[in-house]
């Protein structure tokens, strides 16, 4: 597993409602920084090639960054379904059917490795990353057990994942982050009170 903060939900709409978490009890914004919000954007595999000299336009990055704000809000909507009612609100998928009506997506074709195979593509770096997304939530949903789409158990933890273990067990976002510092915080508090 990738222990990258910007790719712990394992699937990339997940990994965008990650993109507010909580450091040293302050909430922290991705998006609130370019330079953040592109190496999210590369970590997640959201962009082509020639995205890249598109985006150093400022007010392309920006736009872009204003429809990432607003399909986050979605994202935590549809998260808040599955953790609540174990399904996706008819509001939740009717926001998302607008904007899946909206993207303006094309089909190539990729030949490599010796196989062909069609490929979405979106006309803009908007509705290439955007259809990405939306993709990742539909496939979620359609593979996954609800019951797999979880919270971090850390109490001062908000990053959600898709436990992807064999048991189905996965208690934190990372070991190394949230488990590990719980296990700790529980061994100390041992060692303390026995010390008492």
């Amino acid at each position: 597993m990738n222990n990258s903060l910007f790719v712990l939900g394992g699937a990339a709409w997940i990994n965008l409602v990650n993109t507010t978490y909580i450091s040293h009890k302050q909430e922290i914004d991705i998006l609130a920084d370019v330079s953040r919000t592109f190496q999210w954007l590369e970590e997640n595999n959201l962009l082509r090639e020639s995205d890249a000299p598109v985006l150093e336009k400022e007010e392309r990055m920006d736009s872009l960054i204003n429809e990432l704000h607003s399909l986050r809000t979605l994202c935590k909507k549809i998260l808040s379904d599955v953790e609540q009612k174990e399904e996706i609100s008819p509001d939740a998928a009717g926001q998302l059917n607008k904007l899946v009506k909206r993207l303006n997506v094309r089909l190539t074709m990729d030949a490599g490795n010796e196989k062909l195979k069609l490929v979405p593509e979106g006309l803009t770096v908007e509705d290439h990353v955007l259809y990405q997304i939306a993709d990742s939530i539909i496939h979620t949903l359609d593979s996954t057990l609800i019951s797999r789409i979880r919270k971090c158990e850390h109490e001062e933890c908000v990053l959600h994942f898709v436990d992807t273990s064999k048991s189905g067990k996965r208690r934190w976002c990372s070991m190394e982050w949230c488990g590990n510092r719980k296990k700790a915080a529980e061994f100390y508090a041992k060692k303390k009170k026995k010390q008492d």
